[in-house]
């Protein structure tokens, strides 16, 4: 399926808003830099996927806000 298309679905950019919560916590627990600089990159990419889980969380969340009540009924049900 198109990736355009499914960006569309509240359910799907949920899931992967989830994805990158679950990656950020992890890699908090097992990425252990060593030096100074890789200690950054390791905060940085946390910090980045911890943004984008909230960013696709909120935006699915208004998607289906949206879309309930434009009739379209409940696309998260299924």
């Amino acid at each position: 399926m198109n990736f355009q298309i499914r960006f569309k679905e509240p359910k799907f950019m949920f899931r992967i808003g989830a994805a990158c919560l679950l990656l950020a916590n992890l890699s908090r627990w097992f990425l252990h830099p060593t030096a100074d600089f890789s200690r950054g990159l390791v905060d940085g990419v946390t910090g980045m996927l911890f943004g984008l889980a909230i960013g696709l969380m909120l935006v699915a969340v208004r998607l289906n806000y949206r879309q309930k009540r434009s009739g379209g009924g409940s696309p998260c049900s299924s």
